[in-house]
């Protein structure tokens, strides 16, 4: 049944307000479920042995077949299909050991991979990124341009605190297939080590893409200082008007609430931004009383990279009180509307081939629902993107890390071994499998981090030594 929700401004205080529509779709895709281009699902899922695979269906779940099951060990996710319709960009963490989190979507253990449109010849592509000397690392939240032509990824290492403590970087990488072998030349930071980062799809007319960050008490990308720990979302232009690689252009997109905002894609008239936010739901969230009262007390700690991830796994756990839905931003009036009342959690969510549909994962709730959603009546009249400021790392002052990634350079792919055993595909497990290791590095991250908010709850008179990471 698709229910008409929140009605938004798509194109100025002229132009009528189109509503946007979800339906709930009779097979639940898990987390992170994506389009194709010929417009089936690419969806990572359990296989019967509770092993994370990529799977590939019609919209209704049917004719379900396991593109990874038999090629690639897992686990794997975050699929996202070429805009050429030949290769499947993904997340695997089988060469690492020990892994922890999701592959894809943030933890430690990831690289890409790119596989066939059936599953067949797949490859691993980032092969010069690992630190090397067991430093557990994460290659993540990959996409590709419009073009096809380059990808854009989050990558972290988590060195000991003695060694700068784990630093976050964005890197860009050009897309090359040379005798049928696919592999990432070029490679290079686009992103320079602050805090936390996490990349997000690009905009419709590949000028640049989205992210979103948090780190210190100030930020070197907008004036106004968001408070420490506090996730905003940014656009990070690559392409045209005075931008280029080196030379990046970043604005803010979200305001300085104190509430989270982390996954976005452009609208296809690029004059709005639709982003996930708890903003609708901060009574009883963790995080949002923890960002309040940063914001309010002006605290600051250094290391904020080193306690990125756990602050990942807290915001979302159980009994973090955390929920969200998604939002539009109006990158003219900085209007932020909401869309969706979902009751959950919305982790990720990805525009079809021609933008008319929106495919959206819910987790937090019994079933984790998945849902499409459309605008009705809108226009896609490409707008001009939103104007850029140069990024001055100078701002950084004493968060500022090391590039330890400094590029260019290029990956030699290597082709996947396949399991030697493999569960079928189908049932779908209803338990994960896979055995995930927590490095030790992150017992020292914990207690840093429990050192922080034990400072912040002085200055705020309040507890949060205690976070719900369970």
């Amino acid at each position: 049944m698709a229910l008409a929700l929140v009605a938004l401004a798509w194109a100025g205080p002229a132009a009528a307000a189109p509503r946007f529509e979800v339906t709930r779709l009779p097979h639940s895709f898990a987390q992170d479920p994506s389009f194709a281009r010929d417009g089936e699902v690419l969806s990572a899922e359990l296989d019967s042995g509770g092993i994370r695979q990529i799977f590939r269906s019609d919209l209704r779940g049917r004719r379900q077949r396991c593109l990874t099951c038999r090629t690639v060990p897992g686990p794997s996710g975050l699929p996202q299909d070429r805009p050429q319709g030949d290769w499947i960009l993904f997340e695997n963490d089988s060469a690492q050991s020990p892994h922890f989190g999701g592959p894809g979507l943030g933890g430690y253990g990831s690289d890409l991979y790119v596989m066939g449109e059936d599953g067949a010849h797949p490859y691993r592509l980032t092969t010069t990124s690992d630190p090397g000397g067991g430093t557990p690392y994460d290659n993540f939240h990959a996409y590709w341009s419009p073009n096809g032509r380059q990808v854009v990824w989050t990558h972290t290492e988590a060195h000991p605190l003695a060694d700068g403590g784990q630093t976050w970087e964005m890197l860009l990488g050009d897309f090359s297939v040379r005798r049928g072998r696919p592999s990432l030349r070029n490679v290079r930071v686009v992103g320079r080590p602050y805090g936390v980062y996490e990349t997000q799809p690009w905009a419709p007319d590949g000028s640049g893409f989205l992210f979103c960050a948090a780190g210190g008490y100030r930020s070197p990308f907008q004036a106004t200082p968001p408070g420490w720990g506090h996730m905003q979302l940014y656009y990070m232009r690559l392409y045209g008007r005075g931008a280029s690689p080196a030379h990046p252009l970043v604005t803010q997109i979200s305001d300085n609430l104190p509430a989270y905002q982390e996954q976005a894609l452009f609208a296809p008239d690029m004059r709005s931004v639709i982003m996930m936010s708890n903003r609708g739901a901060t009574a009883g969230s963790w995080y949002d009383l923890v960002v309040s009262a940063a914001q309010r007390t002006r605290f600051d700690a250094p290391d904020t990279g080193s306690t990125g991830t756990l602050q990942f796994l807290s915001d979302f756990s159980s009994g973090s009180g955390f929920s969200s839905d998604l939002y539009t931003v109006d990158l003219r009036s900085g209007a932020t509307r909401r869309l969706t009342d979902l009751g959950g959690v919305v982790p990720e969510f990805f525009w079809d081939r021609g933008y008319r549909r929106i495919i959206i994962g819910v987790t937090g709730r019994a079933g984790t629902p998945t849902y499409a959603g459309r605008f009705m009546g809108a226009s896609a009249t490409p707008g001009a993107p939103p104007r850029g400021h140069p990024v001055d790392m100078s701002r950084v002052g004493s968060q500022a890390q090391p590039v330890r990634d400094p590029g260019p350079t290029n990956n030699v792919s290597l082709p996947v071994t396949p399991p030697a055993h493999h569960a079928p595909p189908l049932p779908h497990a209803k338990a994960n499998g896979d055995v995930t290791g927590v490095p030790g590095v992150v017992l020292t991250y914990l207690s840093l981090w429990q050192s922080q908010l034990t400072d912040l709850g002085r200055l705020a008179m309040t507890s949060f030594a205690n976070p719900p990471l369970g």
